[in-house]
């Protein structure tokens, strides 16, 4: 029973060589940006409208237009549960015609795509800008099973003079795979980068602006890398994994030194020595010409420590590469690893067999 409750544990943290996506609401004190983003409620929603307060209760919503859906669906949804806060209310009185767009349908979506139940979602108040960006998004979202479009869509939004749609488009960055971003050289200015990181209210949005950081060309985005990255090492905390994919970005093989050091400390945690080995491995899937230095340090990682031999098969599996399949069969001969984690093992680099 030991054995089947460690191979369940290790499995949640094999999905996506991560931990388990939850839902999380974005906010000014949080830690973590929601998985399911802002984009992805508006491209699953059963219906879409823009709702203004009842001109029989100036405190609730009422659907005023369809955008997706029709008035049918639309009546035999439950009434939109929202108050209309000050905020929007002082917005309705400077202009009357304003609108909010709300959205029916799930607020989750695991990796399957299953969905929670539905319900209404206060998606934002509408602008001109807004207005453009939904058509949009709903024009050019219809299928982006390829995540270098995705990112090309949001990338010019990064920049943007509505905070909403900059969150929206940091966001997508956060989520995106690290090679669909890599090449994002300049997308944003460093002054404005660092004046976000400095603010406290910010926080949230930390992991995509490191990555974005590390993209600049300039040489004080780079001196503040090198600094940042090499505290990262020694004293781990927040943000470990994208300091890791900074300091590459920057240091290249020198970056890819230093952290085959960070994890060789025996005081190291499991936790943040996973979060290097991704960023190592996230790295060489942006940068091909890596992956050899990157497989030696794996090489030297499996001879010194059995421990790490899931998270770095893991890490080269997207390589499509068999390099380090004698020491992983090694490994297992010896019977150095447990059930379960040879189990993962075997199956991964089943997976990277020819043919």
């Amino acid at each position: 029973m030991r054995h089947i409750l460690h191979m369940i544990a290790v499995l949640l943290f094999c999905v996506g060589f991560g931990p388990v996506p939850r839902p999380a609401q974005a906010c000014g004190v949080c830690v973590e940006l929601p998985e399911y983003s802002l984009a992805d409620r508006i491209l699953s929603a059963r219906v879409l409208v823009l709702a203004a307060p009842s001109p029989e209760n100036p405190f609730r919503f009422v659907p005023i237009s369809v955008v997706k859906g029709t008035p049918e669906q639309v009546a035999a949804l439950p009434e939109i549960p929202f108050l209309v806060d000050s905020v929007t209310r002082a917005a309705f009185r400077a202009d009357p015609s304003r609108t909010v767009l709300m959205i029916y349908g799930s607020g989750y979506r695991d990796k399957a795509g299953r969905g929670g139940s539905s319900s209404w979602t206060k998606a934002f108040l509408m602008t001109p800008q807004r207005a453009q960006f939904l058509n949009a998004l709903r024009e050019e979202g219809k299928d982006w099973s390829d995540k270098d479009v995705r990112v090309a869509f949001f990338s010019p939004y990064l920049t943007h003079e509505d905070r909403l749609l900059r969150n929206a488009a940091l966001i997508e960055i956060h989520r995106a795979p690290y090679q669909s971003v890599a090449h994002l050289t300049d997308a944003v200015p460093t002054a404005q980068l660092l004046q976000e990181m400095r603010n406290p209210n910010r926080l949230a949005y930390a992991p995509a602006f490191i990555r974005l950081l590390g993209l600049q060309s300039d040489p004080q985005a780079k001196d503040r890398v090198r600094l940042r990255y090499q505290d990262a090492l020694r004293g781990g905390g927040l943000n470990l994994y994208d300091w890791g994919l900074a300091g590459i970005e920057v240091d290249r093989a020198l970056a890819v030194s230093n952290i085959e050091r960070a994890l060789a400390r025996s005081d190291r945690a499991i936790d943040e020595k996973r979060l290097l080995i991704r960023s190592l491995s996230d790295a060489g899937s942006a940068h091909p010409e890596l992956q050899p230095k990157i497989l030696d340090v794996f090489q030297r990682l499996l001879d010194s420590d059995s421990t790490l031999a899931i998270w770095i098969a893991l890490a080269v599996r997207p390589w499509d590469t068999d390099i380090l399949t004698p020491t992983f069969e090694a490994l297992m001969a010896s019977d150095a690893l447990d059930p379960a984690t040879e189990f993962l093992i075997r199956t991964t680099i089943a997976g990277n067999a020819p043919g």
